[in-house]
């Protein structure tokens, strides 16, 4: 029989059915089977053997869902399966997620593992700015007072312009940051605040690149003739002609009168015998 293994979207370890069956992969004596309600188990792994542990999370860092407390807790266990897939730092015990070193290297393998880090390094600015160099999102994960911090906020939506939807109020409200974002994806204007979103050069700026973010522009722009023309619309066309001043239309009236009543007409001969 053909062994296979698929991987998903941060639980690499966890098996999909196909056709109606369950895929599994053997590797040595590592065996994933499926028990009662799809959950997972490992089966013989002698998780004392800190050498047989290693080769299984260099393998599979997230195999360390599987491990008990002691193994959760090892560093050099921990780092080698971070190193290996950094959503291993769900299942690092509360002391290891709480070591720099270690967290380090998770955020820097995957920066949304940020989300397991220990409170202490959501706060570590150097922890945040590796997670958000990673991947911008992470920013959801890091404490308040970094997400106003616009070195951090900078950093992040460099990386990723939608992570504005994470940075302070201040900071969304903060001219150079909004740029910075909107020109990294146009889109996140919509994170912006109501002050900037009717700011006009953020607005031509996000038109350049998508004419559906005048959605976004706020109502008192939108009627502005410069955006109107960097969204393709011609501001002329549903504007109501001008109406003419009753001078003008007097005006007009008597030099019709005076050019009809001025045609010479002709006149009828009459024949008058005397």
């Amino acid at each position: 029989m053909e062994i296979m293994y698929l991987s998903t979207f941060r639980t690499s370890h966890k098996i999909r059915k196909s056709s109606g069956s369950f895929l599994f992969r053997q590797e040595s004596n590592i065996l994933l089977v499926n028990k009662t309600q799809g959950e997972f188990y490992m089966e013989n792994i002698n998780w004392n053997d800190k050498e047989e542990v290693l080769k299984l999370v260099q393998q599979d860092g997230t195999a360390l869902e599987y491990a008990p407390e002691e193994v959760s807790n090892n560093k050099e266990v921990v780092l080698n399966a971070v190193q290996q897939d950094g959503w291993a730092l769900e299942y690092a015990s509360e002391e290891l997620c709480n070591d720099k070193d270690i967290v380090l290297i998770g955020v820097q393998q995957n920066g949304m593992v940020l989300e397991f880090a220990s409170n202490e390094l959501q706060n570590d600015k150097d922890v945040v700015l590796a997670a958000i160099q990673q991947n911008g999102w992470a920013l959801e994960y890091a404490s308040k007072k970094l997400r106003n911090d616009k070195d951090v906020v900078m950093a992040a939506v460099q990386n990723d312009g939608m992570a504005l939807k994470f940075a302070s109020e201040r900071l969304q409200n903060d001219k150079d940051i909004v740029l910075t974002a909107v020109r990294q994806n146009e889109m996140a204007l919509d994170f912006a605040s109501e002050k900037l979103r009717n700011d006009k050069e953020i607005a031509l700026t996000t038109l350049q690149n998508n004419l559906d973010t005048i959605l976004s522009i706020s109502s008192k722009l939108q009627q502005d003739q410069d955006i109107q023309k960097a969204a393709g619309f011609n501001p002329d066309i549903n504007q109501e002609p001008d109406k003419p001043d009753i001078d003008t239309v007097l005006g007009d009236a008597k030099k019709w009168c005076q050019e009809h009543n001025d045609a010479p007409t002709a006149q009828p001969k009459l024949n008058i015998e005397r």
